[in-house]
């Protein structure tokens, strides 16, 4: 996975001035580690929990936040 350092900054940008949150919130939400919720932010790991817990407090989908990664859709 290529790591997308530019998308990282932004996102965190976002969640500092939009929300004031950080990324440590993010994971302590999660009971994670924070270089958990980065190593995802910046592309190195894929999370769809933490995907979706960085989307869904920028009140947006992952789809949008991360436009490069490829998602299937739930089947109902």
């Amino acid at each position: 996975m290529k790591p997308d350092l530019a998308n990282h900054e932004l996102l965190k940008f976002r969640l500092r001035h939009e929300k004031r949150l950080t990324l440590s919130e993010i994971a302590k939400r999660l009971n994670i580690k924070p270089g958990s919720v980065t190593a995802v932010s910046q592309g190195y790991r894929r999370s769809r929990r933490v995907e979706q817990a960085l989307a869904d407090a920028l009140d947006t989908s992952p789809e949008e936040l991360f436009p490069d990664r490829k998602y299937e859709r739930k089947k109902s």
